[in-house]
């Protein structure tokens, strides 16, 4: 079973499609909708299981959203655009409003936020904004473990029984997906240079 390109159909590469309007876009969009409720959850009222279950949904839609587009010929332009932004936005969001909680160190959160800042900088000067690789698959791994990693701090610090179990796994999958993140950045990094270069 496939996990990070499940739903393609045979060997060959999806083809890309102009359309905007499609299943998987929508499921794309919900996910941006649910990062405000997020955010208000953790550091409006506190309901950190509340705020567990709404980022672990907006998480599990970034699975969900590429299966659809890859099983029904629904990959877009403007997905492929839009889905990647949308993890780094996640993952920017969890990290300061649970820095802001103070549920996380500071460095930990400026790990999490720094690679993308400087990724984000360095494609506005080298593509003018546009970059021209793929996410590779050790990019996916890093976010798939932070996914996880990040809002397990929520349920470390909530009030239920397995609180102590989810610390540990919270710093154990956040570590691991911080370390293979920046192993993705120095690759895509060379990726860039290597493109700039030809």
């Amino acid at each position: 079973m496939r996990l990070f390109d499940a739903g393609s159909r045979g060997r060959e590469p999806a083809r890309v499609h102009d359309g905007v309007l499609t299943a998987a876009n929508a499921i794309t969009a919900l996910r941006l909708l649910g990062l405000p409720v997020f955010a208000w959850l953790v550091v409006g009222p506190g309901h950190y299981l509340r705020a567990f279950w709404v980022l672990a949904a907006v998480a599990a839609t970034d699975w969900v959203d590429g299966y659809v587009a890859r099983r029904f010929d629904q990959v877009t332009r403007i997905g492929r655009l839009l889905d990647p932004f949308i993890d780094r936005l996640l993952l920017a969001t969890a990290a300061v409003c649970l820095l802001a909680a103070g549920l996380v160190p500071w460095w930990l959160a400026l790990l999490v936020v720094g690679r993308d800042t400087v990724l984000l900088a360095g494609a506005a000067v080298v593509f003018h904004g546009r970059p021209l690789m793929a996410v590779n698959r050790t990019g996916k791994f890093a976010t798939a473990c932070l996914l996880a990693g990040l809002p397990a701090f929520l349920l470390g610090h909530a009030q239920w029984p397995g609180a102590g179990t989810a610390a540990v796994a919270a710093w154990v999958l956040t570590g691991v997906g911080v370390t293979a993140y920046y192993v993705a950045g120095i690759r895509y990094a060379r990726q860039a240079l290597k493109v700039r270069s030809g």
